[in-house]
């Protein structure tokens, strides 16, 4: 178990080296309920998305670089609460069904 510790720390250390900084432009206007709710809404489009542009970038096919699952920055509880109500209204209805 101790021999584990030291290569978590490391692992940990450059990992968070790649973390993104927003410009002061983007955190002034961060997403809201209704960008959480509209996400949540076409989550299950952008998912799709995402696996096909992750498949096509196997391929050296570079397409749909730029969708995002969750939208960042956002606002925090409110962008989530909106992101869970849209998600449910979207995929977790037709669950009942």
């Amino acid at each position: 178990m101790k021999n584990c510790v030291i290569p978590t720390v490391f692992l940990v250390l450059a990992v968070a080296g790649c973390a993104t900084h927003y410009a002061p432009e983007a955190t002034a206007d961060p997403y809201g309920f209704l960008a959480g709710l509209w996400h949540g809404l076409v989550f299950p489009f952008s998912f799709v998305t995402n696996i096909a542009s992750w498949l096509l970038s196997l391929f050296g096919i570079p397409m749909f670089q730029n969708i995002q699952i969750i939208g960042r920055p956002n606002s925090g509880l409110s962008y989530y609460l909106g992101f869970a109500i849209g998600l449910y209204l979207s995929i977790g209805a037709g669950a009942n069904a």
